[in-house]
């Protein structure tokens, strides 16, 4: 019902970036159908990347029918994470033709490596071919936002010219 798949085997423990690729198919036709994760502690993810209606606590809301069966999610680390192994958990919560609230639960381990080990992490080739299809094809400025910084004021300092107040006061260091 539920596959989780990783775009690399296992995520640096600082500044550790990864994305998921959550697959689901519901046995019928469904409705209200939700998602969402639970991350171990010093995990955060960002909002998914597939588009679909997100609230402020994460639950991504798919509607009355399930046409998005694919959701991607990038996770990543602020601090440092202990390395080892840790476990997400993806709930999917849906009601069925019958009128059953049904709610699935999948676990899912994956790895937390030193910077020494990272060497070793494998990447799965088709997660990131659609993440990268995924966000060549997103535009919306929902998905992409960008920071704007106004340029700083260059300040120059030239050294040949001396204030008066830097005459009145400075002190020459003795050279040897």
């Amino acid at each position: 019902m539920i596959q989780v798949r990783y775009a690399k085997s296992a995520m640096e423990n600082e500044e550790g970036m990864n994305h998921l690729w959550i697959q689901m198919a519901p046995p019928g036709p469904v409705q209200n159908a939700r998602l969402q994760l639970l991350l171990p502690p010093g995990l955060h993810r960002s909002r998914n990347l597939s588009g679909v209606d997100e609230d402020s606590s994460g639950v991504i809301s798919m509607g009355n029918t399930l046409t998005v069966t694919d959701v991607f999610i990038e996770i990543f680390t602020l601090e440092p994470v202990p390395c080892g192994e840790h476990i997400i958990l993806v709930e999917l919560s849906y009601t069925d033709a019958d009128g059953t609230v049904t709610r699935v639960k999948q676990e899912t381990m994956f790895k937390v490596v030193s910077e020494e080990e990272s060497a070793e992490i494998r990447t799965d080739d088709e997660v990131v071919r659609r993440i990268k299809a995924l966000q060549g094809v997103c535009g919306s400025s929902e998905q992409r936002q960008y920071n704007e910084y106004t340029p700083a004021k260059l300040i120059r300092l030239d050294s040949s010219q001396v204030s008066e107040w830097e005459k009145k006061y400075r002190v020459e260091g003795a050279t040897r």
